[in-house]
């Protein structure tokens, strides 16, 4: 039987077509290899390729591509890794210390517009096969990622993620819990006095409560006094209570907007999959704006200066 197996293996290897012979090979499976195949100029589910780069020293071949109605940005790093990984991150440029960005990072994943149900992104901690799960602000930029082993997991894992940031429900109730509000200090016990409360307010009296963040958050500001970064990104807990729902809203329409996105997908999942995904689930309902969200170079100093 093995005899007979070795013979039929090696017929198939020279097969004849047209009385010319072919050697009979396999199409590469690996995903470094499919994405070399795309060429600058092609266009792909309402995107187009910019570059390819094959990287050798990291096992992987970038694809750089950008949404021609948009113009979001596109990054994905094909690797045959099958711990596959999704990031969307916007460009988040506050002006005050309100903590505006931060809030809505937390709000976003109260519930969406195809999934209005209270704290999704929460509840698929233990329904996904997600090996991460997160979200981060900082001081020009807010990301949300996630990675998983399975390709209908990761399917369902964008699906919330692009719902939930393009399209978040950002009820004012959420924006109470999630950023701040007056409460009795005993709930239960109107006579209590009241007291600021919130998730980011707490989160941020916490981290204020830390030598090293007062310092660190301190000496950016003093480096940086003409920008952003002379704020507090993640919200002063004296500041908190100053930002309005609506505020909260306007921020969300100005700078969660594809035009101010960049998109990033790693692993060996197809990128056609990821693209027609996205497209289709949230891209395809946006036109190009000016975020006006670019962060001017700070002016040298001509002379020492204290605080």
């Amino acid at each position: 039987m093995f005899r007979q197996a070795k013979a039929a293996l090696r017929k198939l290897r020279h097969i004849r077509f047209s009385g010319q012979q072919h050697t009979w090979r396999l199409k590469s499976t690996s995903a470094r290899d499919r994405a070399l195949q795309y060429k600058p100029g092609e266009q792909i589910h309402g995107f187009t390729v910019r570059e390819v780069v094959a990287v050798p020293d990291l096992f992987l071949t970038a694809v750089k591509l950008t949404h021609d109605k948009t113009g979001a940005r596109y990054l994905h790093a094909a690797r045959d890794d099958s711990n596959n990984l999704f990031s969307v991150q916007f460009r988040t440029t506050p002006m005050d210390s309100t903590g505006v960005p931060h809030i809505l990072e937390h709000t976003v994943l109260c519930g969406s517009e195809k999934y209005p149900c209270r704290d999704p992104f929460f509840k698929m901690l233990n329904r996904s096969l997600s090996t991460f799960m997160n979200a981060f602000t900082a001081s020009d930029y807010t990301m949300y990622p996630f990675s998983t082993q399975n390709g209908k997991d990761f399917q369902n894992l964008l699906s919330v993620y692009l719902d939930a940031v393009f399209f978040p429900c950002l009820r004012e109730l959420d924006f109470w819990q999630e950023g701040w509000r007056l409460e009795n200090e005993t709930p239960t016990d109107p006579s209590t006095p009241l007291v600021f409360k919130g998730v980011v307010f707490n989160e941020m009296k916490g981290a204020f409560s830390d030598n090293e963040c007062v310092y660190a958050q301190h000496l950016q500001n003093k480096l940086y006094p003409d920008h952003t970064y002379s704020v507090v990104s993640g919200g002063e807990p004296l500041a908190i209570p100053d930002l309005t729902w609506e505020q909260l809203k306007q921020f969300h329409a100005t700078h969660y907007h594809p035009s101010n996105a960049r998109f990033f997908t790693y692993g060996d999942l197809p990128l056609e999959q990821h693209l027609k995904q996205i497209e289709e689930e949230a891209l395809s309902r946006f036109d190009r704006i000016d975020p006006n969200t670019e962060v001017p170079s700070q002016s040298h100093w001509s002379s020492p200066v204290s605080s």
